[in-house]
């Protein structure tokens, strides 16, 4: 027996797992990012809401609690799975350029800060589409918590305090408002436990409460934010607000291990997902162990193949042609997977960039969302709107100048996007569902949550508290609880390692499954400041 197969007899055992478990309930369950906003949409449920309901007061919580991660400028993507009928619907709020924005305006570069880095906002659209759909409850009591904390001030988590941090330096005059809206007496971070109050947030709330889609993307609000906009050089006008953000969707699909696995439609990166899982069955992931060198170095190519053909083919379908059923197919995975050398690792992955963004999960007895919500970058473009205190996004920069890119920028069109959720099915029943924040991370996160659970048989809990690696360029990022035989193995196949903190990794995954005599599991991530509960 060679030493790669000792390891991988191990498995699981040879990695420093929590010794903890999902939280279990019969009926309803929810993880999140943050207690109050799991408490929040658990509440909801046990008062007659459905999952939808819990899902749109979670979301408008996160935008209170979490403004470095997402907020009202900002956008979202999300999976519904009803179990009667056994349908999935996928809802695309990821916000178009400008209808001002041209290629030729962005000469010198599209600017990752600041009013000219922003799309058009599509979170309060998702919110009003899920909803008309799908929502038993009235919009004004799912809102009122949000609205209750943002005028009444909650205290301030040791992360938000850390990242007040980071904005607490700046004197560029468009941040302006972002101090204000942020930092105690514009200077200085919130300390942990000190109340944040954001009275222009919660009038914004409740003008969206009382007026509805014409309360945020008309009026008052769309006036203040086209004229904030413009004044410091932005191309959002109110134009831009006339044609609604999110559209329901088909989701794309594929199989693996007897699930079917479902993803956001383009142009979600979600697809490089479902293309790394097709590439990776070829290969005998569950006889290999997840101890074995090799296991992660076919899960790292197969990554690295996904983005190449994602970077070369993907953006939006509405104004691209996109070779969607070819990349999707098992006779292009199988090819790409002839690619991988077992002994030697290929060209460099993906570029992480910092980012930040925040997902959940909420099971109702019928019904799974799987939400997720983002200003892109962390604190987004820095940009608050004067007089709303909402943070605009800076997905703009998402796109790309060059003329021959899929990618390429144009007026309202939508940027290839980071942003995904998953579903995997089996026999109609739910095998797990989630997502994570992370940028590019995000779907090497998901891809390694599911093969842990389903490859390696991980429960819930420990399938996304188990160590993560990361691609970045040229480096592969390592948590150092990867056993030093493994780390060893992938630095001999070529490999460039980066051993990082033990709980490092960007992501912080929110999962659910359905238990088998029915009832639910969830699970939220060590690595975040989360929450799982079930009743």
């Amino acid at each position: 027996m060679t030493g790669e197969q000792a390891t991988a007899a191990a498995s699981g055992a040879a990695f420093d797992l929590p010794r903890r478990g999902p939280a279990f309930g019969k009926r309803f369950a929810v993880a999140s990012d943050h207690p109050l906003v799991s408490s929040t949409a658990l509440g909801v449920l046990q008062r007659g809401g459905n999952a939808a309901d819990a899902t749109i007061a979670a979301a408008a919580l996160n935008v209170v609690l979490k403004p470095d991660r997402t907020h009202l400028g900002g956008d979202a993507f999300a999976l519904v799975w009803r179990r009667r009928t056994g349908e999935v619907d996928c809802l695309n709020a990821g916000g178009r350029a400008p209808l001002g924005a041209t290629l030729d305006g962005f000469a010198a570069g599209i600017p990752t800060l600041g009013p000219r880095a922003c799309t058009v906002p599509g979170l309060v659209d998702a919110w009003l589409e899920m909803h008309t759909r799908y929502a038993t409850l009235p919009l004004d009591s799912l809102l009122k918590p949000a609205i209750d904390q943002a005028a009444e001030g909650f205290p301030v988590s040791q992360h938000l305090s850390r990242r007040m941090g980071e904005i607490a330096g700046s004197k560029a005059p468009e941040e302006e408002a972002l101090r204000r809206a942020f930092l105690a007496d514009g200077r200085r971070p919130y300390a942990p436990g000190e109340r944040l109050r954001q009275p222009e947030l919660a009038a914004v709330l409740a003008r969206l409460v009382q007026d509805g889609r014409e309360g945020f993307y008309g009026g008052a609000t769309a006036a203040a934010l086209a004229g904030g906009i413009a004044a410091f050089g932005g191309l959002i006008d109110a134009a831009d607000f006339e044609k609604p953000t999110a559209e329901w969707h088909e989701p794309i699909m594929s199989t693996f291990n007897g699930c079917t696995v479902y993803e956001q439609a383009l142009p979600s990166q979600g697809i490089i997902l479902l293309e790394a899982l097709n590439i990776s069955e070829r290969f005998p992931l569950a006889e290999w162990g997840m101890a074995d060198a090799r296991a992660t170095h076919v899960l790292v190519e197969a990554t690295k193949l996904a983005f190449a053909d994602v970077r070369r083919y993907v953006a939006d379908p509405e104004v691209e042609e996109v070779p969607l059923a070819a990349l999707l197919s098992k006779g292009h995975a199988a090819r790409r997977a002839q690619a991988i050398d077992l002994d030697r690792a290929g060209a460099p992955g993906p570029a992480t960039l910092p980012s930040d963004t925040t997902s959940f999960v909420v099971a109702d007895e019928e019904m799974v969302v799987c939400f997720i919500q983002s200003v892109f970058a962390p604190w987004g473009s820095r940009f608050v709107v004067p007089g709303t205190g909402i943070l605009m996004n800076n997905r703009l920069s998402g796109f790309s100048t060059d003329p021959a890119s899929p990618n390429r920028l144009a007026p309202g069109k939508r940027t290839r996007h980071t942003l995904n959720t998953f579903l995997a099915l089996r026999d109609g029943k739910l095998v797990i569902g989630g997502g994570t924040p992370g940028r590019d991370a995000q779907v090497q996160t998901n891809l390694q949550t599911i093969v842990s659970l389903l490859c390696w048989g991980l429960d819930l809990q420990a399938a996304i508290d188990a160590p993560r690696w990361t691609l970045e360029g040229d480096r592969l990022a390592l948590e150092r609880r990867f056993p030093a035989p493994l780390q060893a193995g992938l630095a001999a196949r070529g490999h460039e390692i980066e051993e990082t903190g033990a709980w490092s990794a960007t992501c912080r995954s929110q999962v659910l499954a359905e238990l088998a005599e029915g009832g639910w599991a969830a699970a939220s991530d060590l690595r975040g400041e989360g929450v799982a509960l079930a009743i």
